[in-house]
């Protein structure tokens, strides 16, 4: 069983109410994308895509805070990260839908679950929601040292605010991607959240396609290289607006469970890894081969031939 949580809980509130109040501030302030990524988030309305933003800010806050009441949370948490995950997701895309269309729609949970993005969310349940919440409950959490050790050896609150930052827009990207599948055919769905630009079905289709693409890379080649290479690439919320890091985090206990596609990908890697490092042996053995020649050999007989005018000249 894994060990309660180490703060106090008056302590756990507190840090909690803080952490999300920065975040509601930066989420007002500006939400506009600071990196050439494309976002699901990019679809709505400024406006709409705050309210999203902090509607699914406002739910895993309360989410956390009840976690908090459990008599031991972190095991509570390990025992019912996807259920409680999912159900965060379906409850705050049905909250949004129900404020920005005006209709109460009910999500069926296996749908959601079923979602491609949802799906790439649940391979990085641990990482993406689960070991933030350690981290919160205590700050040297061995969830938290198992992935970021030995570059982070505690959590920081900003390093712990930057965690959340990338979970609230993981979310809210996870939601807008299920409601362009599943709700999009609606021009007046189309009309009361998106951008005046994306009304045009064809534009509409054109991001929908490129949104599923880059989803397709991410999962088949980008994540594979990254855990490969112990990075993780996380959405940092600022006032000037949505920027992407990578950072380091040991994930290799998941190579295991990639797909064959996945697989190859980091085959690839390996292949590239070995043909660069033999071009540069050759590279070496070539110029230092030369450079003997030029040395030794060319030096050598441009030696005679000096000798040979000097002798001349001196008869």
């Amino acid at each position: 069983m894994i060990n309660n949580r180490k703060r106090p809980i008056t302590v756990l509130k507190t840090l909690n109410a803080n952490i999300f109040t920065r975040i509601f501030y930066k989420i007002n302030f500006s939400n506009k994308k600071d990196n050439q990524l494309l976002l699901d988030i990019d679809l709505l309305k400024e406006e709409t895509k705050k309210d999203l933003l902090y509607i699914s800010s406002q739910n895993l806050e309360k989410l956390y805070s009840g976690l908090f009441e459990q008599p031991n949370p972190s095991y509570y948490m390990q025992v019912n990260g996807e259920a409680l995950f999912l159900n965060l997701v379906k409850v705050t895309c049905e909250e949004f839908l129900a404020k920005q269309y005006g209709c109460c729609l009910k999500i069926n949970t296996k749908r959601l679950e079923r979602s491609l993005y949802t799906k790439h969310l649940l391979k990085d349940l641990n990482v993406l929601f689960q070991v933030p919440f350690y981290a919160l409950l205590d700050p040297q959490a061995a969830q938290f040292k198992k992935i970021y050790y030995p570059i982070y050896t505690y959590v920081s609150e900003s390093f712990l605010e930057a965690l959340i930052d990338n979970l609230i827009i993981e979310i809210a990207n996870c939601i807008i991607f299920f409601s362009v599948v599943n709700f999009s055919f609606l021009y007046a769905f189309r009309q009361t959240l998106y951008r005046a630009k994306f009304l045009s079905l064809r534009n509409f289709e054109r991001f929908k396609n490129n949104l599923i693409w880059q989803l397709r890379i991410r999962i088949l080649i980008t994540k594979p290289t990254d855990l490969y290479n112990s990075r993780y690439r996380i959405y940092i919320l600022r006032a000037g607006g949505i920027d992407s890091r990578t950072i380091y985090a040991n994930r290799s206990n998941q190579l295991s469970s990639l797909t064959k596609l996945s697989l190859l990908t980091i085959s690839l890697v390996e292949l590239s890894d070995f043909l660069i490092s033999r071009v540069d042996e050759t590279i070496y053995f070539l110029t230092k081969g030369l450079r003997f020649t030029l040395t030794n050999v060319v030096g050598q007989f441009i030696g005679l031939v000096w000798r040979g005018i000097i002798e001349g000249l001196k008869k």
